[in-house]
This record gives structure tokens, sequence and C-alpha cells, in this order.
């Protein structure tokens, strides 16, 4: 009897060590290089501080659902060239991605440079090919200096953080009352925004989860890959 107890308590931990194991294998993240794409990683940390986008995202290899959701969020309205959003470009970037399940309706949009969404966009396709239909990630951010919102989460819709709600475009996280230009409408304000933690690697540079429901503690001695090389988070900052 107690032989039979010692092998079931055998067996039940090393069914423990491989659900770990496949559970850390299977938890991938997205590490996004800001240097070229400020406006977009800017967008990002925007609609994930306010809650208005999940911080885990699921892939959707099929090309064919992006239009769809282009559509539904906006961006094939091309709202960067006939509306007063375009401050910042004329290129229209949505959060999240229409590459993921996540996407299209209620996504955040802003204005950015062409160039902006093509870095964005090709870092996300070379992570891609690293990942499968239906797997969920969630995203690091790093060299976000000069992303304000990435940096200040607290801080104030600048004007270009806007969304498509019941045909119109609006400005995202703003008080109604205040008069808008053409077909603008504001939104309520929101509550108190997302915590996001940020980290040191083993290289001594800064990233940022845009997941406000990770456990920092857990993240720490964990492995990212940043596209050429896996990079060691040791520390939260």
């Amino acid at each position: 009897m107690i032989h039979l107890q010692l092998n079931i308590f055998t067996m039940y931990s090393r069914f423990v060590q491989i659900f770990a194991t496949i559970t850390a294998v299977t938890a991938v993240s997205f590490e996004w290089d800001c240097t070229n794409s400020l406006g977009t990683c800017n967008n990002a940390c925007f609609a994930v501080n306010q809650g208005l986008a999940p911080g885990v995202l699921t892939y959707d290899s099929d090309p064919n659902n992006r239009d769809p959701r282009r559509t539904a969020s906006g961006c094939n309205r091309t709202p960067c060239s006939n509306t007063g959003y375009s401050q910042y470009g004329n290129s229209c970037d949505e959060f999240p991605f229409a590459s993921v399940q996540e996407g299209g309706n209620n996504a955040i949009l802003r204005c950015v440079d062409s160039t902006e969404n093509s870095s964005e966009g090709g870092q996300l396709g070379n992570f891609y090919k690293t990942i499968n239909n239906g797997q969920q990630f969630d995203i690091f951010v790093r060299n976000y200096g000069g992303a304000a919102f990435c940096q200040n989460a607290a801080m104030a819709n600048d004007g270009s953080e806007f969304r498509l709600v019941n045909g119109n475009f609006q400005n995202a996280k703003r008080r109604r009352g205040v008069d808008d230009v053409g077909v603008f409408v504001n939104a309520q304000t929101r509550g108190t925004p997302m915590k996001l933690y940020e980290f040191e690697d083993h290289n001594g540079e800064r990233l940022l989860s845009l997941n406000p429901h990770i456990k920092a503690e857990d993240v720490v001695g964990t492995k990212i890959w940043n596209g050429s090389n896996m990079t060691t988070i040791v520390k939260v900052i």
C-alpha cells in the first residue's frame, strides 16, 4: 500500500513537472523595439494603460481576416488623410493589431508616420514566424524613450488617440461636452490607469511589459527572444 502511494505521488510529481515545462514553453512574448516605431508603441501603451485593450493577444495567421478588422476599426476609412487627427502622420495605426483575434472593433487608433507602421509590421512579421495560429502572447517594449504614454501611464490623451464608435471617430478617453471639429465626439473619461511594470535585462537595458496583469516577481529570471538572441530579465525597476 505504501509502495503504491509512493508510485502515485511520483507520477503526480512528474505530471506537475511536465505541466510546468509545457506552460513555460508555450508562454511567449513579443519584444518590440520602439526605436523606429515610437508612434505605434505610444498608441499601444495608451490603449493598455487606459484599459482599452488587453495585455495578452491571440495570433490569427489568416491574412484574409486582417482587412475586415481594419474596416471594423476604422483604419480603412483613411482617417489620417481626411480628418483632423493627422498631426503625427498620415498612416493609421491600430491596437490591438489587425493580425490578432482581439483586433477590429473598438481598436485604438493613432496617425503615425508610415515608416513607423512599417517597422512595427516588420518586427511582428518576424515574430509570427516563431509562433502558431491561435497562440497567445504578451508584449515587452524597449527603447521607448520619447513615447510619452509608455513613460507616463497617467498622461492625458494628447488629442491624437481616437477610435470608431457608432460610425463616428471619437477622441479616446476624453470628457463629453468639449467641442470637436467635424465628425468627432468625445468619450467618457475612464478610471485609474493600469500599472505597467518596468524591468531590466542582463545588458542593463529597460523593458516595459504591456501586460498589466503580469506577476512581476514571476518575470525575473525568465528569457525573452528579441529577434536575434535571448535576453534575461534580471530585476523589476
